[in-house]
């Protein structure tokens, strides 16, 4: 029977270099990522108008358009119809909770939450800021909505219009950073790439390094010609060789890396099965979800469909949250790209650590097993995640 154990680095412990996280980005860069980003801001018009104003001026300065209700014109739709089209058409979304939850509009909820919600369920990223640190001075129902963000997400606090333009600004930063230079896990290291070249049959990976074990790492993979390694990026997985390895230092204990590898292999889909009425897709599912969150939906089938949990390399190490979540999601789509469950990875969502408890969602899509079959449905898992 098939195993879905994802790398053969396994055995040896992840080696991330975690200062890369703090390496910013220059303002050339954040504005041609801004230029192809749309941002919803949500939030009680009349109450917040110096708030939207800074949140709009936030947006702007990194080359990115602002979606505003108040912008949206007449349209011959509902006002409800009109909010919930311009959260979908977007790539972020801001909620700027103040004291007021709001009118509820005809399906119980303010038009702040319906637009949260709705951004949740097409996976745009977050940008939740609150107004103040304290809620006590809230309506009920407003609480209740910030806690129920708050269990799942982290929120910022802001005090003034200049401060909140402030916050906004640097999630932006943020949100362009982990775009612009994604991780990526080269056998047992694990870096923040500057640049990525990927031809095909070659890859070249451009990256500041600042951790002297990882440069380490590197220098032996290249002068041991290691054999194949496992290669990820956030939309790919596959075997690759080390084929050559450039340094220059840039400062003591910094070293601007040019990683060439040779594509080998490209693990998928052949070994996906179905297994007792269990379509591939479900065992996917229920395998990934029992290995991350310690159930059994598996049952007495769980002996055929073992999988090695994908996040086991970071439990217990103390990883940073600015490392914890790009690296977390890195792994699982490694495991879902090599075990060939997924051919896209299209929600990932880590939330805040309570009582050493995170909440995870994921979403992917799976492969289309026939070219004139419709394209299947996205597959998700929803749960509770330790060790953190």
């Amino acid at each position: 029977m098939q195993s879905w154990s994802v790398t053969s680095d396994a055995a040896q412990p992840l080696l991330v270099d975690q200062r890369s996280a703090a390496i910013p980005l220059s303002p050339e860069p954040l504005l041609g990522w801004g230029a192809g980003k749309q941002v919803f801001v949500s939030s009680l018009i009349t109450d917040m108008r110096d708030e939207r104003a800074a949140a709009r001026a936030a947006i702007e300065r990194c080359g990115a358009q602002p979606v505003m209700f108040e912008d949206l014109g007449g349209q011959d739709i509902s006002a409800t119809d009109a909010y919930l089209s311009g959260v979908r058409r977007c790539d972020i979304y801001a909620g700027l909770f103040g004291p007021r939850y709001g009118v509820r509009m005809g399906d119980g909820y303010s038009a702040t939450e319906a637009e949260f919600r709705e951004a949740e369920r097409n996976g745009l990223r977050l940008m939740l800021m609150v107004n103040g640190a304290d809620t006590g001075s809230m309506d009920g129902a407003q609480r209740d909505l910030i806690a129920g963000v708050r269990n799942l997400y982290t929120t910022s606090s802001w005090s003034t219009p200049a401060d909140l333009e402030a916050r906004l600004g640097r999630r932006l930063m943020d949100l362009a950073a982990e775009e612009l230079a994604p991780w990526v896990r080269v056998g047992r290291v694990v870096i923040r790439a500057r640049e990525l070249h990927d031809a095909g049959d070659t890859v070249t990976v451009v990256a500041e390094i600042r951790s002297d074990a990882v440069h380490a790492e590197l220098v032996k993979m290249r002068d041991q010609r290691a054999g194949q390694v496992v290669f990820t990026h956030p939309t790919d997985s596959s075997l690759v060789q080390v084929q050559g390895l450039t340094s220059r230092s840039v400062s003591v204990g910094a070293h601007v890396e040019t990683l060439t590898l040779a594509r080998q292999q490209r693990p998928g889909g052949n070994s996906r099965f179905s297994m007792n009425g269990l379509s591939a897709d479900e065992i996917a599912r229920r395998t990934l979800a029992d290995a991350l969150f310690g159930t059994s939906s598996m049952g007495d089938m769980a002996w055929g469909a073992s999988i090695t949990d994908p996040l086991a390399p970071l439990r217990g190490i103390g990883l940073d949250d600015v490392a914890l979540r790009p690296v977390s999601r890195l792994l699982i789509a490694e495991h879902l790209f090599r075990s060939g469950a997924a051919v896209t990875v299209d929600t990932f969502v880590l939330g805040p650590a309570h009582k050493g408890a995170r909440r995870l969602r994921v979403r992917w899509t799976p492969p289309n097993p026939y070219d004139n079959a419709p394209t299947p449905a996205p597959v998700d898992i929803d749960g509770t995640v330790t060790g953190l």
